[in-house]
Order: C-alpha cells, then sequence, then structure tokens
C-alpha cells in the first residue's frame, strides 16, 4: 500500500511539473502571437480577361464563322498564323470533336 501511495505521489508531482511547462510554452506563445502581427497570404488572381485565346481557339471562331467551311488558305489568311500552326490546331480540334473534315482541306463545325 505503501508503495502505491509513493507511485501516486511521484505521478502527482510529475504531472505538476508537465502543467507548468505547458503554461510557460502558451505564455511564449501568447507573446509572440501579439509581437508580431500574422502574415497574409496573397493569393494571385486570374481574370478571364487576362488570358489570351489559343490558338486553335482562334482557328475554331475562324473555321465556325464560315458556314461552307474553311479551307487552310482562308484560315491561314485571317489569323496570320503559318501552316504548320494551322495544322497543328486542325488535328486538336478534330481530335476533340469540334471540328470535322467537309472534303480535303475543308474544315466545318460540327
Amino acid at each position: 500500500m505503501k508503495e502505491l501511495k509513493k507511485s501516486l505521489e511521484k505521478v502527482a508531482s510529475d504531472l505538476k511539473k508537465i502543467v507548468g511547462q505547458v503554461e510557460r510554452l502558451a505564455g511564449k506563445l501568447e507573446a509572440q502571437s501579439k509581437a508580431k502581427p500574422a502574415k497574409k497570404t496573397v493569393v494571385n488572381k486570374v481574370s478571364k480577361k487576362t488570358l489570351q485565346p489559343t490558338a486553335a481557339d482562334t482557328v475554331y471562331k475562324v473555321i465556325a464563322r464560315l458556314k461552307k467551311g474553311a479551307s487552310m488558305a482562308a484560315i491561314k489568311q485571317k489569323t496570320g498564323y503559318d501552316n504548320r500552326k494551322i495544322q497543328n490546331s486542325v488535328y486538336k480540334l478534330k481530335k476533340q470533336g469540334k471540328i470535322k473534315s467537309e472534303i480535303k482541306g475543308v474544315y466545318v463545325k460540327v
């Protein structure tokens, strides 16, 4: 019984030490939070106005405007893009299912 009482007293004293340490840490944290204002995080917002349309978007708009379809020459004239850029854009738009080839070299909105 004496051993149990000693053990409980030891646990009680250890708990008191831990409480004291926790209170000191809490005081330090409180002092730090008062000393330094919290930093505000800045979130960069991207508006739709700043986004540039992609080449594929531009090519799609040209093709969509022309009801009979747009040839490579017409697209080149309206956009000013070189042939490779137009071919890549047409390929992407075909893969996405937005356009189809009416006849060879003429593309129509689906």
